[in-house]
């Protein structure tokens, strides 16, 4: 159903519809957000600008969508680019990014739930993870993609998809039980 839903979203596009647009990117802006936000370490403002250019690039593009597959998946290719592209061209700095999530943390309301410290713990061992594999885990846990799609995603081999997605998780383990957070 969703993908019909799409189909029909993407030929009244086609045909100029511009409430379309709106449709589209509701449905799927925050989806394409909360990735680049974690890819890039709850950076809200850096993901907003990626989120925006990855839309700019859907825009420039949909006249050429020839409707093979999932439009989701289209459109997430397109934002893995993005945020490829981003890294690559700012020669992006792991460390700094860490520096300013912390310091983001510490300005908030210490009363934080159970649940949170949870979040906040499994977000910075993913921060510390290699971008490839924290790509992997991202879009394998919080997007619930199946390795052969993360496979297709970042142009690599099920076997390399599935091995970044396991070491991935076996670094923020390790990471997890050096800060004293056990989980099974």
């Amino acid at each position: 159903m969703k993908e019909i839903n799409d189909y029909l979203i993407i030929l009244k596009i086609k045909s100029g519809d511009v409430d379309a647009w709106e449709k589209l990117i509701d449905k799927y802006y925050d989806k394409i957000f909360n990735y680049c936000r974690r890819r890039f370490f709850g950076k809200s403002r850096l993901a907003e600008d990626l989120t925006q250019e990855t839309f700019l690039k859907v825009i420039s593009s949909i006249d050429s969508y020839k409707f093979s597959g999932s439009f989701f998946n289209y459109l997430f290719t397109i934002a893995v680019n993005t945020c490829n592209s981003y890294s690559k061209k700012n020669d992006f700095d792991v460390m700094v990014f860490d520096e300013a999530y912390n310091k983001e943390l510490e300005g908030q309301d210490s009363n934080f739930d159970f649940i949170n410290e949870q979040n906040r713990n499994i977000q910075r061992a993913l921060d510390q993870l290699p971008e490839y594999q924290r790509e992997a885990i991202i879009l394998k846990f919080f997007y619930d993609m199946k390795v052969k799609e993360i496979a297709q995603l970042t142009k690599t081999s099920v076997p390399t998809a599935q091995s970044r997605i396991q070491q991935g998780l076996d670094k923020m383990k390790q990471i997890l039980k050096k800060e004293d957070y056990y989980f099974e």
